[in-house]
C-alpha cells in the first residue's frame, strides 16, 4: 500500500497547487501543507472536526493532544448545546482568548467553526455578549442588500473572534411545517429564486471578510417533518426538484465556499441518509452539479445516524459516500475519547483496505485548497 501512496503522491505534485502567499503566515501555511502532502496520517486528521468541552484549552486536553498531533483539522465551538456543560462561548475576550489557544496548539492550520446564522441559531448573541440577529426568514422579507449588509456585520464579529468557518447560509426552502427549519425560520424564503438572491448575498459578505461560508442542507432539508437530531427523517414524499436549484446556481458561480450534507433520507436516491450515500454525494452533487470543494457531513452524533450506524460503519460510509470532513460535535453524548476514536477508525479502514490512501488525498486535496484560499 506504501508503494501505491508514493506514487499517488507523485500525482499530487503534478495537479495544479493553490497560488503561493505572499506574506509570512501564508508562506509558512504553504510549508505546512507540503508536509500534509507527504503524510497519509496528517491527511486522515484534516478530514476530521469536533466539537470540545470547555471555555479554554486547559479543560479538554485530549482536543489538545489531537491539535498538536495534527489529529484534527478543525473545531466547532458552542454557547450551548443539550446537556453539555461548561460551554465554549462566554464572553468575546474569553472567546478570542479560547481561539487563539486552539490555533496556537495545532500543528497545522486550523478551521474554526461555529453556527451563526441568526435568530434561534446563533451561538454568539446577547446572551454572551454580542449582537442579537434576526432569523433568515426575518431577511428573506427585506431586499438583499438588507441581507448582505446584515452577514457583513456578523462576519466581522466573526473574524475579531478568530473564527474562519460559518456554517451558514441554510439554503433550504421554507416550509413552516417542518420542525428544525421553517418552525425556526432557518430558511429565508418559501421560493428558490428568493432563497438563492438572499443566500447568495449572505455567503459573498462571509467571503469578503475571511469567513468560509457553508450552504446546508444538501440535497433540502426544508420540507422534512421530522428533526434528524432525534432520528431518521424520510424526505421521499416531500422533496421537490426545486430544492437543488440554490445549489446549482451558486457552483454555476463558481462558489468555493462549503457544502453541508444533511441526515435526511430519500428512498429514490439511495437507501442510507444523504450524508451516507454515494449516490447524494459523488453521483449527484459532484457528478450531476459539478461541485468541486468541500464537502461535510451535518453532526455525525445526530440521532438519524448513531441510531442506526455504529461508529466505524458510519464513518466508512460518509468517507466512501464521498464527503471531505467529518463533523463531531461531542455535545450529544460526552466521550472525551471520541476524538482519538474516530481518528483510529478511518486509519483501520485504510489498514483494512476498505478505504484507499486515494481516497483520503482526494480529499485532502480539495480541503488544502480551500485552507489556501481563506486561511490566511
Amino acid at each position: 500500500m506504501k508503494k501505491l501512496f508514493y506514487a499517488f503522491l507523485v500525482l499530487l505534485a503534478l495537479l495544479p497547487q493553490p497560488a503561493r502567499a505572499d506574506n509570512a503566515e501564508n508562506l509558512q501555511n504553504e510549508k505546512l501543507y507540503q508536509e500534509i502532502d507527504g503524510s497519509l496520517d496528517a491527511m486522515i486528521g484534516q478530514m476530521l472536526m469536533f466539537g470540545m468541552r470547555g471555555q479554554s484549552l486547559a479543560e479538554d486536553p485530549e482536543i489538545q493532544k489531537m491539535l498538536e498531533q495534527g489529529k484534527a483539522g478543525g473545531i466547532i465551538l458552542f454557547y450551548t448545546h443539550g446537556n453539555i456543560v461548561p460551554y465554549n462561548l462566554a464572553e468575546k475576550k474569553q472567546i478570542i482568548s479560547l481561539i487563539s489557544e486552539l490555533k496556537a496548539a495545532s500543528k497545522y492550520p486550523l478551521f474554526t467553526a461555529v453556527d451563526q446564522e441568526g435568530g434561534k441559531v446563533q451561538r454568539l448573541s446577547s446572551k454572551n455578549g454580542f449582537t442579537d440577529y434576526p432569523t433568515a426568514y426575518e431577511l428573506g422579507k427585506q431586499d438583499d442588500e438588507h441581507t448582505y449588509q446584515t452577514a457583513k456585520k456578523i462576519a466581522l464579529e466573526l473574524k475579531e473572534c478568530g473564527f474562519n468557518v460559518n456554517f451558514a447560509p441554510c439554503v433550504d426552502l421554507h416550509n413552516p411545517n417542518s420542525p428544525a427549519i421553517g418552525a425556526k425560520g432557518r430558511a429565508f424564503h418559501e421560493t428558490a429564486l428568493e432563497t438563492i438572491n438572499h443566500a447568495y448575498a449572505y455567503a459573498k459578505a462571509m467571503k469578503k471578510n475571511g469567513i468560509v461560508p457553508t450552504l446546508k442542507h444538501f440535497p433540502g432539508h426544508g420540507n422534512a417533518l421530522k428533526d434528524t437530531h432525534k432520528g431518521f427523517t424520510d424526505i421521499t414524499a416531500a422533496w421537490q426538484d426545486k430544492e437543488l436549484l440554490p445549489y446549482t446556481r451558486f457552483i454555476d458561480k463558481e462558489y468555493d465556499g462549503m457544502i453541508m450534507i444533511g441526515h435526511v433520507y430519500h428512498k429514490n436516491l439511495d437507501d442510507v441518509p444523504a450524508s451516507l450515500s454515494y449516490n447524494a454525494i459523488t453521483k449527484l452533487l459532484r457528478g450531476r452539479l459539478k461541485f468541486g470543494g468541500v464537502v461535510i457531513t451535518d453532526d455525525m452524533q445526530m440521532g438519524a445516524i448513531v441510531n442506526h450506524y455504529s461508529l466505524k460503519e458510519s464513518i466508512y460510509k460518509a468517507i466512501t459516500a464521498g464527503n471531505d470532513i467529518l463533523l463531531f460535535s461531542n455535545n450529544f453524548k460526552y466521550d472525551p475519547k471520541l476524538p482519538e476514536k474516530a481518528y483510529a477508525c478511518i486509519q483501520e479502514l485504510v489498514a483494512e483496505g476498505k478505504i484507499s490512501a486515494k481516497r483520503i488525498q482526494e480529499s485532502w486535496y480539495r480541503i488544502r485548497r480551500l485552507k489556501s484560499s481563506y486561511l490566511q
